[in-house]
């Protein structure tokens, strides 16, 4: 019966570290031995040098191959986690992206409508300025040829006979 119970109790140690110990819980480092019992022939075991002095201390012990187990265990749960939370982040990412994209293209159209809005003001002011521009260049040129001809109006008309003499002439020996 005290072999079962001190197994028992060596198991309810082990129990307590998960994973590859690194320290007795003592505080001391630990090292390597291999089991020379005959249940457990060359199986290699983490204890400290103060557990092998004195065996009635209760101190850290595990075997190597369990410890690779759960460290193993560990590295797989882990490696699992760290797979969920690059799909949460990828999907989060992908909807972000998602709605980033709509509201760009909702930019892109709102602006493209007021360049649009922009281009019809500009083509009818521009439109408008010209067609001021023409009656204001109209009126000058009228007002310019209207006192050119005022002022000057005997050589006009003596430049229309002469202009119309010409003309009589040409015709005349044209035809003969």
């Amino acid at each position: 019966m005290s072999s079962s119970s001190s197994t028992s109790s060596r198991q309810a140690c082990r129990r307590t570290v998960y994973g590859v110990p690194s320290r007795c819980w003592c505080g001391q480092t630990l090292d390597t031995w291999v089991s020379e019992t005959k249940e457990n022939p060359y199986r290699r075991f983490y204890r400290c040098k103060i557990a092998l002095q004195n065996k009635a201390e209760n101190h850290l012990f595990k075997w190597i191959d369990e410890a690779l187990l759960e460290e193993i265990r560990i590295v797989d749960a882990k490696h699992q986690d760290l797979l969920c939370d690059l799909k949460a982040v990828t999907e989060k990412t992908k909807k972000e992206v998602d709605s980033q994209r709509d509201l760009i293209v909702c930019r892109g159209e709102e602006m493209h409508n007021e360049f649009k809005e922009k281009m019809v003001q500009m083509t009818r002011s521009i439109e408008e300025a010209t067609s001021k521009m023409k009656e204001e260049i109209d009126a000058k040129l009228n007002t310019d040829i209207n006192a050119k001809l005022n002022s000057s109006g005997p050589m006009n008309k003596i430049a229309a006979l002469v202009a119309i003499c010409g003309a009589v002439y040409y015709m005349y020996w044209k035809h003969l």
